[in-house]
Order: C-alpha cells, then sequence, then structure tokens
C-alpha cells in the first residue's frame, strides 16, 4: 500500500506570489527538511510551537572543524532530520576542501525511497534554487 504523504506549499525561502501545490514525497520531505535546517532552535516558540524544532546549518559558514567536532555537527544534524516523522534515517557528512569551503551531504531514507539534499556551493544556480521537480 503507498503511503500518503499529502501536499504543501512550496516555500523554502517565502511565500510564493503564486500558490504551487506540490505532491511529490521527495520533495515534500525536502523541502520541510530544508526549512528545518534554516530555522535557529527556539525560533518557533516565540509563536508558541516546538521549541525543540530546528537547526540553524548559517552557524557552520566559516566555521573551523576539528574531526571530533565535526563529528558531533553530523550527529545533530542526523538527529534533527530524523524529527520528521517521514525520515526513517539520515546520514549527514560534512567535507573541507582544504581552503575553508565546508559542504553538507544529507541522505535521507523515507517510506518514499532513499534521497539526497545535496548541492555544491559553486554548482548553485537560480534555476537549480527554483527548480521544483523531482531530480
Amino acid at each position: 500500500m503507498a503511503t500518503q504523504f499529502g501536499q504543501d506549499s512550496t516555500c523554502l525561502t517565502d511565500v510564493a506570489l503564486i500558490d504551487t501545490q506540490i505532491t511529490n514525497p521527495q520533495i515534500l520531505i525536502g523541502q520541510r527538511i530544508a526549512r528545518r535546517l534554516q530555522t535557529p532552535r527556539g525560533a518557533l516558540a516565540n509563536i508558541g510551537d516546538d521549541p525543540n524544532f530546528g537547526y540553524d546549518l548559517r552557524q557552520l559558514v566559516n566555521a573551523r572543524l576539528s574531526p571530533a567536532t565535526r563529528s558531533q555537527f553530523e550527529t545533530q544534524i542526523g538527529a534533527e532530520c530524523e524529527k520528521d516523522e517521514c525520515v526513517q534515517s539520515a546520514t549527514v557528512t560534512i567535507a573541507d576542501n582544504g581552503s575553508g569551503e565546508i559542504s553538507v551531504s544529507i541522505s535521507l531514507q523515507s517510506a518514499a525511497g532513499p534521497f539526497s539534499l545535496v548541492v555544491s556551493v559553486d554548482q548553485l544556480t537560480t534555476a537549480a534554487a527554483f527548480n521544483f521537480s523531482p531530480s
């Protein structure tokens, strides 16, 4: 039996002028995780919502990470992703290219099957950021 993931408006950064309803499970889960990982922990408590929601990845910008710190961040990010009821498991890898550039790769396993939230900053384009079809 297929799992019904519902539908949601596509709005990673703001509510669009045109409401685009999406039903693809990978996009729905991916956008929920993306919103979760750009919300500072406790920010929703200000509006009476979950005080334990969120993990703001922007704290990694310009961070110098030791192997122990990197492992700690990977564990924390994975645990945050797994708070979503549709995510069965999350594998997080933080890589440093040696020149201070950090990339975070997240592989999720859901009832809809595995998929990844990965994009290199130097490959990010407007077309990729606003592409709402599965890859």
